[in-house]
C-alpha cells in the first residue's frame, strides 16, 4: 500500500511537470547597442524581420519596434517611456531557431527574448483612444471589384509632400491596417463590405492636393468617421536600456 502512494505521488509530480509551459526560446541569440544612430538627413533607418528559415535579424531596432513587432501591435497601441523609441535604445539582433520554426512561434521566441535580455515586463488594459472608423460616404461607392487572380498585397509610394497606394486586391480590413500607418490612429472597418477590391488612392501631406480625409470620398466613395474605440493596450511596466551580455 505504501509503495503504491509512493507511486502515485510520483506519477502526479511527473504530469506536473510535462503540463507547465516552457516559454518558447531561440537557439542562440546576440543583441548589442547600435552604433549607426542617424544619417546625414536626421534620419533613423532601422529594420526587424525573419531573414531566413529560423533566423531573425534587426538592425538598429529599438525596444518599441522589437514589441510591436513580437506582439503584432500597432504603435498606439504600447503605452511606456519615450525612451523605448530612441536611438539610445536600440540594437543589432542576430537570433536563430529551428529552420521550420513557423513565424507565430518565432515572434513568441522574441517575446521570450525581450523579457530575459531587457527585463521586460509588461500587462494588458483596454483603453479608449481615438480611432477612424471606414465608412460608406453619402455619394456612394467608386470601388472596383477585384480580379480573383489578381495577386494581393499594397505598394505605397512617397514622401514628405503625398503618397500614392495602390493595391490589385485587397479587402476593406486590410485597407483600414494599412490607413492606421498613415494616420497615427488605429483604423477599422465598418462598411460592411465583403470581398476584394482593386484601390489606388493618392493624397498630399501638404500643400497642393486633396487630405486623405477628401480623397477617401473623392476617389473611393469611403469616409473616414473619427470615433473612440476599447483598444487593447500593452502597458510597459519595465524595462531596462542596456541588454544582459549574450
Amino acid at each position: 500500500m505504501i509503495r503504491l502512494i509512493v507511486s502515485a505521488g510520483l506519477l502526479i509530480s511527473t504530469l506536473h511537470a510535462q503540463s507547465a509551459k516552457v516559454a518558447p526560446a531561440f537557439d542562440v541569440a546576440s543583441v548589442k547597442l547600435t552604433s549607426h544612430g542617424r544619417n546625414a538627413e536626421g534620419l533613423s533607418i532601422s529594420d526587424l524581420k525573419i531573414a531566413g528559415p529560423g533566423r531573425v535579424i534587426g538592425t538598429n531596432a529599438s525596444i518599441e519596434e522589437c514589441i510591436l513587432w513580437a506582439y503584432e501591435v500597432r504603435k498606439n497601441q504600447v503605452a511606456g517611456p519615450d525612451w523605448l523609441n530612441s536611438d539610445a535604445a536600440s540594437y543589432d539582433i542576430e537570433a536563430k531557431a529551428p529552420p521550420d520554426t513557423p513565424p507565430a512561434q518565432i515572434r513568441l521566441m522574441m517575446q521570450t527574448l525581450l523579457a530575459e535580455r531587457f527585463k521586460l515586463a509588461l500587462h494588458r488594459e483596454n483603453r479608449e483612444l481615438p480611432a477612424y472608423f471606414i465608412v460608406v460616404a453619402k455619394n456612394g461607392l467608386k470601388l472596383q471589384q477585384a480580379d480573383p487572380d489578381a495577386r494581393g498585397g499594397v505598394t505605397s509610394r512617397g514622401g514628405s509632400s503625398g503618397v500614392k497606394v495602390t493595391s490589385e486586391k485587397i479587402a476593406m480590413a486590410g485597407l483600414a491596417n494599412r490607413l492606421s500607418l498613415d494616420l497615427g490612429r488605429p483604423v477599422f472597418d465598418k462598411t460592411g463590405l465583403a470581398g476584394f477590391f482593386r484601390i489606388t488612392l493618392e493624397w498630399a501631406r501638404e500643400g497642393d492636393g486633396p487630405s486623405i480625409f477628401t480623397a477617401m470620398q473623392e476617389q473611393l466613395g469611403l469616409k473616414l468617421d473619427a470615433a473612440k474605440a476599447s483598444i487593447e493596450t500593452l502597458v510597459i511596466d519595465h524595462a531596462q536600456r542596456i541588454p544582459t551580455e549574450n
